[in-house]
């Protein structure tokens, strides 16, 4: 079987390119795939990751047919598995770059928000989509856009399922910068490769994880919650 992930390692910087031919919805398959990427990543002592999505789209979510399935075990599975993904993000020993090569959308969105620093295009669409088609934004989803949003933007994004794009994105928490679309991959390398050069990897990591431990706990609480949670949902 194909992987979903391609794993690059150049100038120690790790890109991993999320690419299943459609969507790159965060199925168990792909959250697999990019934690066996962060492992070697890891075990490749690289000094920075790149983690992009593919020509069309960074992510568009979770996969809509395992929650349709009617496997409440595997559901509630894929959903831990994607908060938990967010949490290596965020927590990562070294500097985590997202490339918002296309939309990113729902759990999508909330991944790129876990990154250190986010680039995307002019038409790069951050969306949390979830109560636009009927579902409530899991705990663990709300504590990510919390922390990462303008307070206006993080009620927009919750409650009324606001599009973000272009300068509206970055004014809102969305993203940190945006360039050309054909520049996204090379100016999240450049991004990678300063703060590989020019960051201490021990105060990084001990910095960001005093800036964001009242946060991790809230989003750690919410992957705990979710038996619950998701019964109630």
């Amino acid at each position: 079987m194909t992987s979903p992930v391609r794993y690059e390692l150049a100038d120690s910087i790790a890109t991993i390119t999320m690419d299943d031919g459609k969507v790159n919805v965060l199925s168990p398959a792909m959250q697999t795939a990019i934690n066996e990427a962060l492992d070697r990543a890891e075990k490749d002592d690289a000094k920075a990751v790149v983690l992009a999505g593919n020509q069309r789209v960074f992510s568009g979510g979770f996969d809509l047919s395992v929650f349709q399935s009617g496997d409440a075990e595997a559901a509630l599975g894929m959903l831990a598995g994607g908060f938990e993904l967010s949490v290596r993000c965020l927590t990562f020993p070294k500097p985590v770059v997202m490339a918002a090569t296309g939309p990113a959308i729902a759990m999508g969105a909330f991944l790129l928000l876990s990154g250190d620093h986010r680039v995307g295009a002019p038409k790069s669409r951050c969306q949390a989509i979830e109560v636009a088609i009927g579902m409530t934004i899991p705990i663990s989803a709300i504590e990510i856009m919390r922390m990462r949003l303008m307070p206006p933007a993080f009620q927009r994004a919750v409650s009324m399922a606001a599009t973000f794009v272009g300068d509206e994105a970055i004014a809102g928490g969305w993203l940190d910068e945006i360039v050309d679309e054909d520049q996204v991959l090379q100016r999240t390398q450049d991004v990678a490769k300063e703060a590989a050069s020019t960051l201490h990897a021990g105060a990084h990591l001990a910095s960001k994880l005093k800036a964001r431990d009242s946060a991790l706990a809230a989003i750690r609480a919410g992957i705990e919650g979710l038996p619950t949670e998701f019964t109630a949902i």
